[in-house]
């Protein structure tokens, strides 16, 4: 009996279904079938699928889809005189690299990839009392060849598995081929140019059933969903264009069917309720290009019930008005801020450990462990020194390696003094109770001033020291297996920074970028909120935005991140490293040196061009959260074009 807990049987059954559905399209013996019947217009998808889909992931045309993103600024960046002899070749390793496995998957590259014709879709169907059963569909040019080929292939691979087809002849003059897999069949059929493949003989039935306009008693279509309805509704362009791409998911649908047959899951069900995530109603979204104002526009749902208990309402993220940090700076990678009510998710918290075990077990839970551990109150003394406000961005860290990506945190506070005081407070609890401690921590090193501005951090002998002890261990690894220290590749060892400025918390992993912020917080370096490129996105959220108010905004720069990476492509040390692994036979590494000698990167300058900042906000109101993500508009110079 299948079970959806069964990872390894669920991967192999969808890779069945999925390879499937694109070997049997052009079938000789189901285009047979055609004949016997008269054509009926296709409904759409979701007319089809009945309203217990749990989860739906779609494509309506995937070559549409495919023609609008090389329109866009990823086109044209592969295009680009100076990528696309780099991206040919890429190509031209990948098809030598793909004959040694031709044979054994019987169809070329070039077959592979003109299977897909139209929609592409994956469902996930609840029937009532039954395990979850997975749907496949898949257009084809039914005139293509390419996956006779493949039918042929998959029967070979069949029965030298000791798996069989069988034939079955329906009422309605379609042909179903099954597979049998650990003993869970798999049924395709096709028509007019859809290839069906299901898990589930009466899901597929009741499929083609309303395509022939038959009534399914006791089972509406997906259409009439009305989770389904309310997230495409609000996920639905306002300029009435048709999505790329289009989700939709019941979490809460997913694990009941998942559950069905498993003791253990059904009992964990009846906590769902008390954790309040019986309220997780669903999400979905969608996306769109050839936006004439954007390259993609993007919106998801998140539906909950109303009103909100446990956890939904413990993670309760407030309306505000988010303008960057003055000490956050312009060369961000990624940006993300937003902000809790802090008394509320303690409240939250509280309730539900005290519903698991007994009333007031949280609290002594807190005293016993936290409280008398630090020498001052979590709810009191800590918790209440923040406002909520909790922001995340990550920039680069000189010298460029491995994780040149440093992190920093922001948490807004209500009383920056009192701040101050707690921190110095929890160094000397530290310091008297343990020595190794009070030596790596000692009060006059912990507190370095920069720029009129305190932070504390581990003692730079102390890190120092850290660094050499973890390259000693590096080289004593490299030396066992025969390889040159220097070239095994340098990483960053993280160094802690805390400070406090402009009424916020900022925690780092680097000196860095602690003493990049303070720079920016004293007007010495360029601050994102006077970015001009950041100006023009909020601008843009603003009027997307409307009169709502957004309760969680983010800011992303890939120009940034990618020009980090080529930095670490183009270092002495990563070529030693590429070079050492090609001279010992490394196949892959042998074809990266060799690509990267016959087309070496070029100046980032000319490419960054198409490296386009992108953002999104959410919003929160009575039937969850909305996010809306969007990706400025490539602009050319009349010279480029």
């Amino acid at each position: 009996m299948f079970r959806f807990a069964s990872t390894v049987r669920v991967r192999k059954l969808i890779v069945a279904i999925a390879f499937l559905a694109t070997c049997i399209a052009c079938s000789p013996m189901l285009h047979a079938q055609e004949d016997l019947e008269e054509k009926i217009p296709r409904p759409a998808t979701e007319l089809l699928l009945p309203e217990t889909t749990v989860a739906f992931f779609q494509i309506p045309d995937f070559r549409d889809t495919l023609a609008k993103w090389q329109e866009g600024a990823s086109g044209e960046f592969f295009r680009d005189e100076n990528i696309a002899p780099l991206v040919e070749r890429a190509i031209d390793e990948g098809r030598q690299a793909y004959t040694k496995i031709e044979e054994d998957v019987g169809l070329s590259i070039d077959e592979i990839s003109s299977l897909p014709g139209g929609e592409m879709t994956i469902a996930v169907i609840a029937p009532r009392r039954k395990s979850p059963v997975f749907m496949v569909i898949f257009e084809v040019d039914e005139e293509n060849e390419a996956v006779d080929k493949a039918l042929d292939r998959v029967r070979n691979l069949a029965a030298e598995n000791g798996d069989e087809f069988e034939e079955l002849e329906k009422e309605s003059g379609i042909t179903y081929e099954t597979i049998t897999i650990d003993e869970q069949k798999v049924l395709t059929a096709q028509k007019d140019g859809l290839i069906i493949s299901c898990t589930d003989e009466k899901v597929l039935d009741e499929f083609f059933m309303r395509w022939m306009g038959e009534e399914v008693k006791k089972v509406r279509p997906l259409a009439e969903n009305r989770k389904f309805i309310t997230i495409m509704n609000r996920c639905a362009s306002k300029k009435e264009l048709q999505p790329e791409v289009r989700f939709f998911v019941d979490p809460i649908g997913i694990f009941k069917s998942a559950s069905y047959g498993n003791v253990g899951m059904a009992a964990a069900k009846a906590f769902l309720p008390t954790l309040g995530l019986d309220g997780l109603l669903g999400a979905g979204g969608s996306m769109y290009f050839a936006d004439e104002d954007f390259e993609f526009v993007a919106r998801a749902h998140l539906l909950l019930a109303s009103p909100r208990k446990g956890i939904m309402e413990m993670i309760s993220l407030k309306p505000a008005y988010y303008e960057p940090e003055p000490w956050m700076p312009a060369n961000t990678h990624n940006y993300v801020t937003t902000s809790w009510d802090v008394d509320q998710m303690y409240a939250e918290l509280t309730k539900m450990v005290d519903l698991f075990t007994e009333e007031g077990n949280f609290e002594k839970l807190v005293e016993d462990n936290v409280n008398e551990n630090i020498g001052l109150n979590l709810r009191d003394d800590i918790l209440s020194l923040f406002n909520g406000r909790v922001t995340f961005a990550n920039a680069t860290v000189e010298p460029i390696v491995l994780n040149s990506a440093g992190n920093i945190v922001g948490l807004g506070l209500k009383d920056p003094e009192r701040a101050e005081e707690v921190i110095e407070a929890l160094l000397e609890k530290f310091r008297e109770e343990d020595e190794e401690f009070a030596e790596d921590f000692a009060k006059d090193e912990v507190l370095t001033e920069y720029n009129g501005i305190k932070y504390w951090s581990n003692s730079k002998g102390r890190m120092e020291d850290e660094q050499d002890k973890m390259n000693a261990r590096r080289a004593e690894r490299a030396e066992r297996r025969g390889e040159e220290a220097e070239i095994r590749g340098e990483i960053r060892f993280p160094d802690p920074c805390i400070a406090i400025m402009s009424d916020c918390l900022i925690i780092t992993d680097s000196r860095q970028l602690m003493e990049n912020a303070i720079d920016v917080n004293t007007g010495s370096k360029l601050a994102l909120r006077d970015n001009e490129d950041y100006q023009e996105m909020s601008t843009k959220m603003t009027n997307l935005l409307g009169s709502d108010m957004p309760c969680a905004v983010s800011y992303q720069q890939p120009e940034h991140q990618i020009e980090m990476w080529f930095k670490f492509l183009q270092t002495q040390n990563t070529k030693d490293f590429i070079n050492s692994r090609a001279e010992q036979e490394n196949e892959f590494f042998t074809i990266v040196q060799s690509m990267m000698e016959d087309h070496p990167l070029p100046e980032f300058e000319k490419i960054k061009k198409y490296l386009r900042p992108n953002g999104w906000f959410m919003t929160s109101d009575d039937t969850g959260y909305h996010m809306l993500w969007f990706q400025e508009k490539l602009k050319l110079e009349k010279s480029d074009e």
